[in-house]
């Protein structure tokens, strides 16, 4: 990034210069991250932060320092970038996409962690709506903060622990943002285990339905969801550390090409709805639930009832086969993540929890069928 007259930065709300001999120590509140800056880092720092543009600040550099006039742009353009991509910048006028840059924020609350969604633009939350939407909480002061940026290369997600990741285009950002919220929802969490399962509530109980990605776990949730169920989650289900009941990740439920197919009469509106890409290179669309789904409260855990594991075979009529508990429980665990070290105790525990649960193989072609035949489980 070479510094442009028209192009201001200064330093980000929550950033503070704490002068250390001839040097300087950066603290971001944020994120609770120190930075060390040299001499010169300290001096351009400085300069940020009396409003300096950076045609005065090359000079500077070169009155100051002995740099030539290439060296003191090419210098600065550096110092620039790494403080951007850390999370250290705010634009203060003209953005590096041309116009003015504004920043919006959301508060999310995940598990038992609250997110500070710091977005500039700020038209870049648009993007993750649906997504995060019922995540959205009020303001809670010590919330973990994520900043999402745009520069000339794309976009940057800083995480709480200052770590940057980067995207090359918009519509890469929202999977990009929950793969970040996840991590560090279940990294500060109070829960034993997350499991790779979609999660429904019959009634009050869970009904859990691990599998592999393909199985079709979101596109069986969607249409459970339609029919009255109340989602916990498409993907990712935690188990809480005492009880082992589903607590919930109530992202919009993310949809593959495939299911935007087998859902095109029922749900019309998806075809509507943006299309996202993901790491692994997925095409997905996030669907939120109707306002007439039911919604679960944030701190409700729901004992896990039945666990279900979907296997799609063509011409099948939709039909539960019962498994037995030790088969059941060897499938669960491969589809399911210690949040901490797994030991004998914990198996026990594993053992006493799946041992009052029915466990069953959902084997099915049609969603019609199939949503039928598990809301039949609930009494």
């Amino acid at each position: 990034m070479q510094p442009r007259a028209d192009h201001q930065q200064g330093p980000a709300p929550d950033v503070t210069l704490h002068l250390l001999d001839e040097a300087g120590v950066l603290f971001n509140a944020g994120t609770h991250q120190l930075y060390s800056l040299n001499t010169t880092a300290t001096y351009v720092w400085c300069c940020l932060e009396e409003g300096f543009g950076f045609a005065r600040i090359e000079q500077g550099l070169e009155q100051t320092f002995g740099f030539d006039p290439d060296a003191a742009k090419a210098h600065l353009g550096t110092i620039l970038r790494q403080w951007q991509d850390l999370g250290l910048l705010r634009q203060t006028t003209g953005g590096s996409l041309g116009g003015p840059a504004t920043s919006d924020t959301v508060t999310l609350r995940l598990l038992d962690t609250a997110f500070r969604l710091q977005a500039s633009p700020g038209d870049l939350l648009s993007d993750l709506t649906p997504l995060v939407e019922h995540l959205v909480t009020a303001e809670i002061s010590d919330a973990l903060t994520i900043q999402i940026t745009a520069d000339r290369d794309g976009f940057i997600l800083q995480g709480p622990d200052g770590a940057i990741e980067r995207c090359q285009r918009r519509d890469q950002l929202a999977p990009l943002v929950k793969i970040s919220l996840v991590r560090f929802a279940l990294r500060h969490s109070r829960a034993a285990y997350a499991i790779h399962a979609a999660g429904v509530t019959l009634g009050e109980r869970c009904l859990l339905l691990p599998g592999a990605s393909g199985s079709g776990k979101s596109t069986l949730t969607a249409a459970l969801v339609m029919a009255g169920c109340g989602l916990l989650g498409d993907d990712t289900i935690v188990l809480a550390h005492d009880t082992l009941a589903a607590r919930q990740m109530p992202f919009a439920i993310c949809l593959k090409p495939g299911a935007w197919r087998l859902l095109r009469k029922q749900l019309p509106q998806l075809a509507r709805q943006p299309i996202h890409n993901r790491p692994d290179g997925k095409r997905v669309r996030y669907l939120l639930p109707a306002e007439t789904a039911p919604r679960i409260a944030p701190d409700v855990q729901t004992p896990v009832e039945w666990i279900v594991f979907p296997r799609r075979i063509r011409q099948s009529p939709a039909e539960l086969v019962p498994l037995s508990r030790a088969e059941a429980l060897a499938r669960l665990l491969r589809e399911c993540c210690p949040l901490d070290t797994l030991d004998p105790e914990k198996i026990a525990q594993l053992v006493q929890w799946i041992a009052t649960i029915s466990c069953f193989e959902l084997r099915f072609n049609g969603l019609d069928a199939a949503v039928e035949r598990l809301r039949l489980l609930a009494p």
